[in-house]
């Protein structure tokens, strides 16, 4: 028996060690960058481009492939009529690429492109405009009316949904945090659920030769009290919460209407048009039959043992296969194809370490303390230091699996190392490195300290306890003719006495102190997990929240627009930067860029200079502006301000040793 649980943690060791090599080969030899969402690449016409004869239609192409039933686009002119024929469609030819047609012989004017973009991957929606104008016969340039409103503002559920955008969490995207971080939870706790059942309670020795019945008992209570107690409402919650996420979707789609966001038609049409919808459904499907098992194991009164593992493995295997359809479903998933199984399988193996080490710390503190309470300190410790001891290559195999695959799933998302600063992702992942490193702090606490010092001192009591039993069972007939060293006798049996009496003292306070941690030490996996809710939220453009060293004015929006001009220091406070826009008004604008040293208060030319344009009052996604070298050693380039309101611009210049410095400030742009 000894012997077999040797070979069986020997081969657990291997598995932990191999699954470690492989992901962290994976980290080495794929590196990439993938899109959150289905962002616009390019158009025909262009963003600004000024033609001379009218086109028949539009040609956009996006990072993603679309969702062919949510995505669309509008085109209006400057007095916000569509000149669209309505035919928004995605190519047969290309998945990623939206057509449109227009309307016969367009007019010299401004025209604005609305689209929307829902991704096939993921589901999620982006939103964004851009212009280009058709020119007169003899060149002149038509203009927009500065004093009207902004063509194209309301079109295609335009509106302040901005969480995805912005950072800032709104009511959408509180919904959706919500409903991501409870799906999460309850799955990686009911995965967790079976694996501790296979590859901890089986471990633990039982039956014959073991000396720990007490402890055997325990062990065969925590299934049955995960069934009874667990399983249903877990299942019956994952299965909510995966319906909020689809909710939580429409909701985008809806400009955060509920009545249109729970209409029939469109969700069936999410569920039905998209890779994401199949495998939402395949998530539902997966729950409903774990959860029959569960109905199943919980109202039969007899379990038959040879049916009663096949539900144990079932389950099981609905866990790993409920990962799969979530890892396929997400941000994962969209990435080339030639990253996309890696990809998807670093993040199956990062949801199976967060079940081995979370979702194993939430089935200690539901199934296992509770029976512990229920016995005496002694045999608390006993236990303890009985079982723990098997679960705690799986916690390592989980902390392994997370370390690795953790940077290699954010080397996805993530274009440089500057967006954990700046970005609401980036601050998001920093803060769920920070509680990680809490939670391995809390773990190697209890294993590396708490736990050896309450072995040691159970070794203690036991041995206390044996002698003094010994000294209670001397033999009646050796005690009569040794009549003269019954005095001894009693004095050794107190002294043993008082002895274990201190060391069970020791041991309860030892065992209550390892059993607050352990009871505690959960809640730090919530927020690890409410982090990744976060994450899911602002993976949209990884857009800035927050300025530093802000120095830009605000206006109302009725003041005249003139060019602003502001100038702040990089975070790292090495170079100034001025930046002007001109003429600061609604539709297509000059932004221009001088860089300073700090120090010298010379110009600085050798250096690439990129903008990134956000709006802050609804989200139009993310501009991105190269900017070109002048003469004058400024740097330029043309862009739209889409819409009037408040903007924020990230500067980031890229020196010749390749190392990033970046500049933020927000402005107000009028009509």
């Amino acid at each position: 028996m000894l012997m077999h649980k040797d070979l069986r943690r020997s081969a657990c060791w291997q598995l932990t060690i191999g699954a470690a090599l492989v992901a962290l080969a994976l980290f080495l030899l794929f590196p990439g960058t993938a899109e959150a969402h289905a962002v616009l690449l390019r158009s025909d016409p262009s963003q600004d481009a000024l033609l001379r004869t009218a086109p028949t239609e539009v040609r956009l192409w996006f990072s993603e492939d679309l969702n062919p039933a949510l995505s669309s686009a509008v085109v209006v002119n400057s007095h916000n009529q569509r000149v669209d024929t309505g035919n928004a469609h995605v190519s047969s030819r290309d998945p990623t690429e939206l057509d449109l047609g227009l309307k016969a012989n367009l007019p010299p004017d401004v025209y604005v492109v609305v689209w929307r973009s829902v991704s096939n991957v993921d589901g999620h929606v982006l939103r964004g405009s851009f212009l280009f104008t058709i020119a007169e016969p003899n060149g002149t340039v038509p203009h927009l009316n500065a004093s009207a409103p902004p063509p194209g503002q309301d079109l295609l559920g335009g509106g302040n949904t901005s969480s995805l955008y912005t950072g800032q969490i709104d009511a959408v995207g509180l919904f959706n945090l919500v409903a991501v971080t409870l799906s999460e939870l309850g799955a990686i706790f009911w995965v967790g659920a079976q694996l501790w059942r296979f590859f901890v309670l089986e471990a633990v020795p039982t039956g014959e030769g073991s000396d720990h019945s007490e402890t055997e008992a325990i062990v065969q209570a925590m299934p049955s009290r995960f069934i009874h107690r667990f399983a249903v409402p877990t299942l019956l919650a994952l299965l909510v919460a995966n319906l909020g996420v689809l909710v939580g979707q429409a909701l985008f789609l809806s400009n955060g209407q509920w009545s249109g966001a729970l209409a029939p038609s469109l969700l069936l049409s999410m569920v039905t048009s998209s890779r994401f919808g199949t495998f939402w459904l395949g998530r539902e499907a997966i729950i409903l039959l774990a959860l029959a098992v569960a109905f199943y194991q919980l109202l039969a009164r007899r379990h038959p043992a040879p049916f009663e593992r096949a539900c144990a493995w079932l389950n099981l295997l609905l866990g790993l296969a409920l990962f799969g359809t979530m890892t396929l479903s997400s941000h994962a998933a969209a990435v080339s194809s030639n990253l996309f199984l890696f990809s998807v399988l670093i993040d199956w193996l990062h949801l199976l370490g967060s079940a081995f080490w979370i979702g194993g710390m939430f089935y200690i503190v539901t199934c296992y303390l509770p029976l512990l309470e229920q016995h005496a300190p002694p045999l608390r410790a006993q236990s303890l230091t009985t079982v723990l001891p098997y679960y705690s290559p799986w916690a390592i195999a989980g902390v392994l699996l997370l370390t690795i695959t953790g940077p290699f799933s954010a080397s996805f998302h993530l274009t440089s190392p500057a967006e954990l600063i700046t970005t609401a992702y980036g601050r998001a992942l920093l803060i769920k490195i920070v509680l990680v490193a809490a939670l391995l702090a809390t773990s190697a606490f209890h294993v590396l300290l708490l736990r050896p010092r309450l072995k040691k001192e159970y070794g203690k009591y036991a041995y206390c306890l044996e002698h003094l039993e010994q000294s209670q069972t001397n033999p009646t007939a050796q005690q009569t003719e040794k009549a003269s060293e019954e005095p001894e006798t009693g004095i050794q049996q107190r002294r043993w006495a008082r002895q274990l009496k201190l060391r069970e003292k020791r041991l309860t306070r030892l065992t209550t102190r390892l059993t607050t941690v352990l009871r505690w030490e959960p809640l730090l996996g919530v927020g690890v997990l409410i982090c990744v809710g976060l994450m899911n939220i602002f993976a949209g453009t990884l857009a800035p929240t927050t300025a530093q060293n802000q120095t830009a004015p605000t206006a109302s929006s009725t003041a005249t627009p003139k060019p602003l001009t502001t100038s702040a220091t990089t975070s790292d406070g090495l170079f100034t930067v001025t930046l002007t826009v001109s003429p600061n008004r609604f539709g297509t604008n000059t932004f221009t860029v001088k860089v300073s040293d700090r120090q010298t208060q010379r110009p600085v030319t050798q250096v690439g200079v990129t903008l990134y344009l956000n709006m802050l009052d609804m989200d139009m996604g993310t501009e991105v502006l190269n900017l070109q070298p002048a003469a004058d050693g400024s740097f330029s380039a043309q862009g739209d301000l889409t819409m009037s309101g408040n903007w924020s611009a990230r500067v980031q210049i890229r020196t010749l040793d390749n190392k990033l410095h970046e500049m933020q400030v927000k402005f107000f742009t009028p009509f």
